[in-house]
């Protein structure tokens, strides 16, 4: 009899036991708990404009508006446009002094508007650029071929017409990082004014980025020239452009220095 009470203790022992034991392991069972979903933007879209053949009438404009609006922005300088008077050199003075402004080498006689003549040699291009690197002092490796889109990085070669080739091959052996462009904002040559709309240049770079057909996937290089925006900064379609990519809320406006080789 004592035999059988001690175990049927025993069996209640056991049982509260392991009873005891799923409970706690109950209470260690994690909770689903909803936790904030965090959305990274993956769509961030890098626009780097660029001005060419400055100083210029418009590179004052140019100054004013980079500062107003607070954007990034590169100048590929020509140099005997910078040494041609005092209002020039004044101009670009404005360019050293403004953080928001990199300045690239855009060679010292812009070939005299001859480019077939001019890249013929490509030593001679060569000197032409370090010319206009030494006299100006520019701060920056980056060069643009005058009348070509042509492309020399680590990683990145391009060449829009053959002409031209060898030389910014010669330039990039110098160091020089050779910058070209995805999109043009063409103008007059005669006015200056621009010549696609605002609205034109918007679908164009959208067009551009969505289909991937930029020089790197998500990084867009604009092409326009200082005399394209003399009439003032609130009146300009530059103003406009700018305004326009800004409200769409996925775009960064971006030095080249920061360009993914």
């Amino acid at each position: 009899m004592k035999t059988i009470l001690f175990s049927a203790l025993l069996m209640i022992f056991y049982c509260g036991c392991v009873h005891r034991e799923q409970n706690e392991d109950s209470d260690r069972t994690p909770k689903n708990i909803a936790l904030p979903i965090v959305k990274r933007d993956t769509t961030l879209k890098h626009i780097y404009i660029t001005f060419d053949d400055g100083p210029l009438e418009g590179s004052e404009d140019i100054d004013d508006a980079v500062r107003q609006e607070k954007i990034n922005v590169n100048v590929f300088v020509v140099g005997e446009h910078v040494l041609s008077d005092t209002q020039m050199k004044n101009y670009y003075k404005l360019y050293e002094n403004n953080p928001y402004i990199e300045i690239g080498n855009h060679s010292f006689t812009h070939a005299h508007d001859h480019y077939k003549r001019f890249y013929l040699k490509p030593f001679a291009v060569v000197a032409d650029f370090q010319k206009c690197q030494t006299d100006l002092q520019i701060p920056t490796d980056y060069a643009r071929l005058p009348g070509r889109n042509q492309w020399r990085l680590k990683n990145i070669y391009y060449n829009d017409i053959r002409s031209g080739a060898s030389s910014a091959d010669s330039l990039y052996r110098h160091g020089y990082k050779v910058f070209g462009w995805d999109v043009e904002w063409q103008h007059d040559g005669e006015t200056g004014d621009p010549i696609q709309t605002v609205d034109q240049m918007v679908a164009l770079i959208e067009k551009k980025l969505n289909t991937r057909t930029t020089m790197r996937q998500n990084n867009l290089v604009l092409l326009a020239h200082d005399e394209m925006f003399r009439n003032g900064w609130e009146e300009s379609e530059l103003k406009q452009l700018i305004d326009k990519l800004k409200a769409k809320g996925n775009y960064s406006f971006d030095h080249l220095s920061s360009y993914p080789n």
